[in-house]
Order: C-alpha cells, then sequence, then structure tokens
C-alpha cells in the first residue's frame, strides 16, 4: 500500500464519495447510533442505496448552512479512492445560547421510528447543552474505511483539529464510541464520564420493540481535550 493524503472537502461533488465511506466505515462493526442519523429505510432492493443518497444531500446541505463545519478526508495514494473522513467544527462563541433546542429526527417517517429516534437524539445532546455553552473545537465525526484501518488515517484526521484548536487557544470535545476512546487518549483527551441512549415509553409497541433492537442502548464517553497551556 502506499501512502495517505489528507485533503479539505471543497466541492459538493466530493461528498458522493466521502459518505459512502462513511456508511461501510459505520456498518463495520454495526454502529446503532449511525442508524439514528443515517436509517435505510424502505424494503425493495434500492432502499440502502436511496437512503444513502438521501443521507448525503441532507449531510452536504447541514455543511453549507453551518459556518463552523469543516469536512476532511483521507485518500489513498494508489488508489485514489477516499479510506477515512471527518467532520470538524469550530465555535468561536457559544453555539447553544438557548440550550438545544432541535432534536427533531426529521430525516425518518413519521411514526414511533422518528419518535424514538428523536428522543434518543435528545439524549445524547443533553451533555452538549451543559457543556459546550462556550467557545471550543469538536470533532463531530470521525470514521475509517474497514479496509484501510491501522494506517493513521484516524491520526491524521483528530491532529488537524488539534492543530486548530491549539492555534486559537480553545478547548476540544468528541463524544466517543468505545473503539474510539485508545485513539483518542493517545491524542491528548481526557475521558470526563459514560452517557447512555435509551429511549423508553410506557406500554412500548411491537415496532418500538424492533427498534429497541436496531438500535439497543448506546453507550459513549465525554472526552475533553484541554486548551494548550493548560
Amino acid at each position: 500500500m502506499g501512502g495517505l493524503i489528507l485533503l479539505e472537502v471543497k466541492s459538493d461533488d466530493e461528498f458522493t464519495e466521502l459518505i459512502e465511506c462513511e456508511w461501510i466505515s459505520y456498518e463495520t462493526p454495526y454502529n446503532g447510533f449511525f442508524q439514528l442519523y443515517c436509517p435505510t429505510t424502505g424494503t425493495g432492493s434500492n432502499a440502502r442505496s436511496e437512503s444513502m443518497k438521501e443521507s448525503t444531500i441532507r449531510q452536504l446541505a447541514w455543511h453549507r448552512e453551518d459556518p463552523s463545519s469543516y469536512w476532511l478526508k483521507v485518500v489513498d495514494e494508489d488508489s485514489g479512492k477516499v479510506v477515512g473522513g471527518a467532520q470538524w467544527n469550530i465555535h468561536h462563541s457559544n453555539p447553544y445560547p438557548n440550550g438545544v433546542t432541535d432534536t427533531d429526527a426529521f430525516w425518518w417517517p413519521e411514526g414511533e421510528g422518528r419518535k424514538y429516534a428523536s428522543m434518543a437524539l435528545e439524549q445524547w445532546f443533553a451533555p452538549r447543552g451543559e457543556r459546550m455553552r462556550k467557545p471550543h473545537v469538536l470533532l463531530n465525526i470521525c470514521f475509517v474505511h474497514p479496509a484501510h484501518r491501522r494506517r493513521g488515517a484516524g491520526s491524521m484526521l483528530v491532529n488537524w483539529g488539534l492543530l486548530r484548536a491549539d492555534e486559537i487557544g480553545l478547548e476540544t470535545f468528541i463524544e466517543a464510541a468505545e473503539p474510539g476512546i485508545p485513539l483518542y487518549l493517545k491524542h491528548g483527551f481526557q475521558l470526563v464520564d459514560y452517557h447512555s441512549i435509551d429511549p423508553q415509553v410506557e406500554e412500548p409497541s411491537d415496532e418500538w420493540k424492533q427498534l429497541q433492537q436496531k438500535i439497543p442502548p448506546i453507550r459513549w464517553a465525554f472526552m475533553l481535550r484541554p486548551k494548550l497551556g493548560y
């Protein structure tokens, strides 16, 4: 294998391959939280591809609308293929002056699925509303294709944001799944505490129970890297 190149995503056309890599990365191993944001809806043979297309359009729109958003990709020099990606958010002011208010999973079809995903996202965002109400840098998304792990792509993606955090003197946050914790500890993050997502309702329907099986309780770590010099 050749080397890897880290690039900032500059054009809309780059998102198709980037988000395809995101899907493959979060499918191996299966990541329940990714299903909240990028569910496969429908039952036909094209359900996955159509759902991926929708999530590509949506994530691109979110990126365009958010001045704090920076998407990166890692490209394999030999194949020219995207093998990893990340989204960093650089907040020069408090992004939640009124707390976290928008947790409606509108991309899910109306019904139990949307209710389940919205409740899960409300639980996920609660610590942000408590701890991120100040200028900071956030590693929001980070993934590496399963065929290209342990080549250094993850460190390249992490270091990009940490260098910018140090340049402007801000602390950095990440909400980490268990497999990623060793990487972030290596790069100076501290484990603050753990949180869980587990939507519950009284007398759950059969559909709700199926969602609980598809997206079981999710445990994640809130991690902090202090600003340089502190």
